[in-house]
């Protein structure tokens, strides 16, 4: 077997063992703001307090961190990397849980269960959802992207593009867009442009591009290697691939069933409609027949009667 010096990083379990380690707070806080340009974060919390570091997280989110930044705003970062048919959709349902989670607390603060030093209204830190998907979004315009990967969305009105609040965010790294091959990395432009195919290639690697010199690749490449990890980051790493390998097979395993089943189907469908075209044809051929037979009889009744030949068959 090959050996890998590169963790893939193209699941949420994965991703999370390994971006997530203890000591890796700085390249999530580059990973952040290089998706949300304009923002310096000085400050990085988990907010999933039953969580002993970011690695061990159940939570559907990879990440759900409450950020600072060097201007004081306080918004908060949910990130994912999740594939659904109903992707939008779902990414705004899981837009409401950090908002249900800024309520809760002041709800919580006005029963006097929960000190809560923070406003006491509906007012709400911003939330910036963040995707990274191994798969391409279906968009009206190919403009909405940013580098030909990024697309972004915020809450407007249609008429005119006002924002109606700056609370809600969605920032979509579309990786399957980089049409760049695994040997081609010297055609990466840009800082986006590396990230995604450090992403998506990472685990083919047998080295870190000579190109990407960058303090956050580094960063990334150093996280990403196998044999730095602990022992217990590795087992979780090794238990969550081979998870995904078994949900894999699973997955082929059902498929071949059901094109077994759907030929099996298929064939009894061919034969039920086969016999059902044969009943079709012979009561066709039946009706035929009677009336033919009908017609000798009336022939040979004009016959007993004495009309012609002629007659007949220009009768019937």
């Amino acid at each position: 077997m090959e050996n890998k010096r590169f963790a893939n990083l193209l699941y949420d379990e994965t991703f999370k063992i390994v971006i997530g380690a203890p000591g890796n707070e700085p390249l999530i806080i580059k990973l952040i703001e290089m998706l949300i340009p304009g923002k310096k974060i000085i400050e990085l919390t988990n907010l999933d307090k039953e969580n002993h570091g970011l690695v061990f997280s159940d939570k559907n989110t990879t990440f759900d961190l409450m950020c600072k930044s060097d201007a004081g705003e306080r918004f908060i970062v949910e990130m994912q990397f999740k594939g659904h048919k109903t992707f939008k959709e779902r990414m705004l349902v899981y837009s409401t849980y950090p908002v249900r989670m800024q309520m809760d607390k002041r709800l919580r603060a006005l029963e006097g269960s929960l000190d809560v030093k923070d406003r006491m209204d509906y007012s709400l830190h911003p939330i910036y959802i963040i995707s990274l998907l191994n798969f391409s979004l279906k968009h009206e315009s190919e403009d909405v992207l940013e580098d030909g990967l990024v697309s972004r969305y915020d809450i407007r009105s249609p008429k005119n593009g006002e924002l109606m609040t700056e609370a809600l965010h969605f920032v979509f790294l579309e990786l399957d867009r980089l049409e760049i091959g695994e040997g081609d990395w010297e055609r990466c432009e840009t800082e986006i442009e590396r990230l995604a195919y450090s992403l998506k290639y990472m685990h083919m690697l047998g080295k870190r591009p000579e190109g990407f010199k960058d303090e956050f690749q580094r960063m990334l490449y150093k996280a990403g290697e196998l044999a730095g990890m602990t022992q217990e980051q590795r087992k979780l790493y090794d238990k969550a691939m081979t998870n995904k390998l078994d949900l894999y097979i699973q997955q082929q395993e059902a498929r071949e069933e059901g094109h077994a089943e759907g030929r099996a189907a298929g064939l009894a469908e061919g034969r039920e409609i086969g016999r059902e075209i044969g009943r079709a044809e012979g009561r066709a051929e039946g009706r035929a027949e009677g009336v033919s037979a009908e017609r000798e009889r009336i022939a040979d009744r004009l016959r007993e009667l004495g009309v012609s030949e002629e007659i007949i068959t220009k009768a019937i």
